[in-house]
């Protein structure tokens, strides 16, 4: 049995415009699954501290890509979840998007998919189409 490894990263917290360069120590098992975040630094804000946290247990990211129109001017709808989702959810979400087709008319913020992938959080359209 291996003992668990201390390693230092160092990223940027993207939370805010600020991008503060984080230094986190934290603590990976012998299969490489990160056990703890010891320690958080180069923060300016409490949010580095959590984002950090987030980054290195599970990742969260809006997805944002398009879908087919049908009946409308314009062929593909710009959509985004409203929420971030797990990073690791994003290749099934997509093989689950790429088959979609909406009917025009469709306004921005519409829900294009409710509860995607049992998330929590819907599809929506990025901009609105009118019919042809």
């Amino acid at each position: 049995m291996s003992a668990n490894v201390i390693e230092t990263l160092q990223f940027n917290c993207t939370t805010c415009p600020s991008e503060c360069l984080l230094t986190v120590e934290v603590e990976r098992s012998a299969d490489g699954a990160v056990v703890e975040v010891r320690s958080v630094t180069g923060n300016s804000c409490p949010r580095g501290d959590a984002f950090s946290h987030q980054e290195l247990t599970c990742p969260m990211r809006v997805l944002t890509t398009t879908v087919a129109v049908s009946g409308g001017d314009e062929a593909l709808l710009p959509v985004r979840t409203a929420e971030a989702i797990p990073l690791e959810l994003h290749a099934q979400a997509m093989d689950l998007i790429r088959g979609l087709v909406v009917d025009a008319p469709i306004r921005m913020s519409d829900v294009v998919l409710p509860n995607l992938l049992d998330t929590g959080t819907d599809l929506i359209a990025s901009m609105g189409i009118d019919p042809a």
